[in-house]
């Protein structure tokens, strides 16, 4: 089932040792080589301590990584002032910037990135909270040297192996504590338990740990009124006694709602919908009143009640509602739209939600159940039954997701049975259902979520898969982001999937010239027109998300599709095409010659590959030697290759200093022509002129 694979999962994560502070660091996790790398040039951040910050305040972050020289900007996932801050002697490992959070800044889990002189860095996930931030001592290492702690707060810490930290609390009689980890969540590597100790004996106290909470990704979280005032303990350790540099953890206590699910869970773009809250904690909880995002670019957006921690509604293009008790047999059977969604809980014991929906004769129809993804520990089994109870399809228990894919066989109403795969039940078993005619589909997939371009100049984003159902077509590739930023491409009409570690295509991002140096975010999207419909996707990085967040199962879905790009001001070199480009005949070869654009004071040889060549072209570059601005690139169009207008690529690569660079060059556009004399020669052996005496005649 899919608790036990998302638990052998998180097992299996390998922590990268890696130079930190106690203060609890954000640090990078490189479990899962990405199938394409970023150029070698641009700065890698392995750890930002501290990991967060409390809102309306300002923090000075320490960043520890590489090719950190000369840093000029932070971006982050939310709105905030960040300055770098000028070091005395230039050490390409650090960096410290000073960050100002807004007293408004949304709370909850946000992205951290540094551009340098040569890029942007991966992103770390940094916490923005309404808490006051407590930095772990180095002496807690015993209950008897217990760290005292403010109730509330949130404490910056990180186990050692072998190890456990202990803080030590002061409650008053009647006072009801929450008690929660973000470790998993945050791409640590540690599985946190917690677990709470009489101050006075020592002792455990009966009942009182957690580990693993439900529909927290093996975070730990409790909730407990103390009846008693007094002192008592709280123990963090990791569940195999793990520890290092990346089991960094943020402790967070306080009198506030521990919620975790948000009902409905998905809301149609452009809806309003009154939200409540699902959790151990949420008595007297009132709904919050929202208006859903009308935005294609986003999936998601994060919702809180006061004090508690963001839960995540998902944003669909279907009518989404909630369910609605009784509804345990098919005569009191909900009414789902078609398509639509619905989010239901098994609230009691036995629970079974039935929903029945028209469906047409031939069509076909997906039924997907999600749990997880909205933080609900629930398994679901569904199976879909005809007006006389006869069985026509059923979900697998053993399969990733809850899904039934059913075709019609005739008009009616079927009914749909949902129930709880291992029979539990309460107000926290929450699930979100979709049903909708089984359309052709896609997905795009990229295989980097950071670039560097000059101003003027431009980089490929590699896509690294096409993810087709029953679609075939084209698919319209192009930059969503602001003004500065441009590209398009189109992935032709019956391409097919590539096989892993490989590129498929490139789409190409130009940077618009005059555009400020610094880190700008953007997404590729990806459109298509099915059964007369416009549809739109956004590309995925999840590969490269779940590597350095430690292989999480559920990674944030905002983060997937977030891709960045370092604006540089002055490159080492910048290849463009020398003016004329001529034309390239079929079977002759041609020589384009390509100019270095030399930065001052670079004069090493440079290393150039053609890429993201046309069909049947072929290029044999030759490096820019030493010293020297140009070469010939030999191009050469085989006598099957397509006449008409053609675009490649050439890839710089340079050493300077012992460091390696890497940058592409500007789109070279040239025109591909038959050679006339090999065609008239084609023409000749074909049809020979008529005029032509024979033999016979001339005698």
């Amino acid at each position: 089932m899919r608790v036990l694979r998302q638990s052998l999962a998180v097992l299996l994560a390998v922590a990268v040792v890696v130079l930190c502070s106690r203060e609890s660091p954000v640090s990078a996790q490189a479990k899962k080589a990405p199938l394409t790398t970023p150029a070698p040039q641009a700065p890698t951040i392995t750890s930002v301590g501290p990991n967060g910050a409390q809102r309306g305040t300002s923090v000075e972050l320490r960043i520890v990584g590489t090719n950190l020289d000369e840093p000029v900007a932070v971006w982050t996932s939310f709105p905030a002032k960040a300055e770098v801050q000028s070091e005395k002697a230039k050490d390409a490992t650090k960096a410290r910037v000073k960050l100002d959070v807004p007293a408004d800044a949304p709370i909850g889990v946000h992205t951290l990135r540094v551009a340098a002189k040569n890029g942007v860095s991966n992103a770390l996930t940094f916490c923005v909270d309404d808490l006051p931030q407590i930095v772990e001592v180095d002496t807690n290492r015993t209950k008897s040297t217990a760290q005292p702690i403010p109730i509330p707060g949130v404490v910056l810490g990180r186990t050692d192996a072998e190890m456990s930290d202990f803080f030590k609390i002061d409650v008053k009689a009647g006072q009801r504590v929450t008690i929660e980890t973000l470790g998993r969540r945050l791409g640590s590597a540690i599985d946190p338990i917690i677990l709470l100790h009489d101050a006075k004996t020592g002792r455990e106290l009966p009942g009182l740990y957690s580990d693993d909470a439900p529909g927290l990704q093996s975070d730990a979280r409790l909730t407990h009124t103390f009846k008693e005032a007094g002192e008592f303990l709280i123990e963090v350790r990791d569940s195999t006694h793990r520890g290092g540099p990346d089991f960094f953890y943020r402790l967070r206590l306080g009198d506030f709602p521990a919620v975790l699910s948000a009902i409905p869970s998905a809301l149609k773009r452009g809806a309003k919908a009154s939200i409540s809250f699902t959790g151990p904690a949420v008595e007297g909880l009132q709904p919050i009143e929202i208006t859903a995002p009308t935005d294609p670019t986003k999936a998601v957006i994060y919702v809180a009640p006061k004090g508690g921690w963001p839960v995540p509604i998902m944003l669909s293009d279907i009518d989404e509602m909630a369910e609605v008790e009784p509804n345990n047999e098919p005569a009191k059977a909900n009414k789902l739209p078609i398509p639509g969604g619905v989010t239901g809980r098994f609230s009691e014991k036995g629970d079974i939600d039935v929903f029945s929906f028209p469906v047409k004769k031939g069509v076909k129809y997906a039924i997907v159940a999600e749990t997880y993804e909205i933080n609900s520990p629930a398994e679901v089994y569904m199976t879909l039954k005809n007006a006389k109870g006869a069985e026509l399809g059923k979900s697998t228990p053993t399969a990733p997701a809850a899904r039934i894919d059913y075709a019609a066989a005739e008009d009616g109403e079927v009914f749909l049975h949902v129930e709880h795969l291992n029979y539990a039940h309460g107000p926290n078993e929450v699930y979100r259902v979709s049903v909708r005619p089984n359309e052709p589909d896609f997905d795009i997939v990229v295989g980097i979520d950071r670039f560097e371009a000059a101003p003027g100049g431009t980089v490929l984003i590699p896509i690294t898969a096409i993810n087709r159902r029953d679609y075939t077509g084209p698919i319209e590739l192009t930059i969503a982001g602001p003004a500065e930023l441009s590209g398009t491409a189109t992935i032709a009409a019956g391409m097919p999937a590539a096989p892993p570690a490989t590129t498929l295509t490139y789409l190409p991002l130009h940077v618009k010239a005059g555009t400020k140096p610094g880190p700008i975010e953007f997404q590729v999207k990806a459109i298509a027109k099915v059964n007369g419909k416009e549809i739109i996707r956004i590309a995925s990085a999840n590969d490269v998300v779940k590597a350095r967040m430690a292989n999480l199962p559920f990674p944030p879905r905002e983060m997937q599709s977030s891709l960045a790009i370092g604006v540089i001001d002055k490159p080492l070199f910048q290849l463009t095409a020398k003016l004329p480009i001529p034309a390239v005949k079929t079977g002759t070869p041609v020589n384009i010659m390509i100019d270095a654009g030399r930065a001052m004071g670079f004069a090493d040889e440079i290393t150039l590959t053609a890429i993201h060549l046309p069909a049947n072209v072929t290029a044999t570059p030759k490096p820019i030697a030493k010293g020297t601005e140009e070469i010939a690139l030999q191009v050469t169009a085989a006598a099957n290759a397509a006449p008409g207008p053609a675009t490649l690529f050439v890839k710089g690569s340079a050493k300077v200093g012992g460091k390696d660079y890497v940058l592409h060059s500007a789109p070279i556009t040239f025109t591909i022509t038959a050679d006339a004399k090999k065609d008239d020669k084609k023409d000749e052996k074909k049809d020979p002129p008529k005029d032509k005496p024979k033999d016979k005649d001339k005698k």
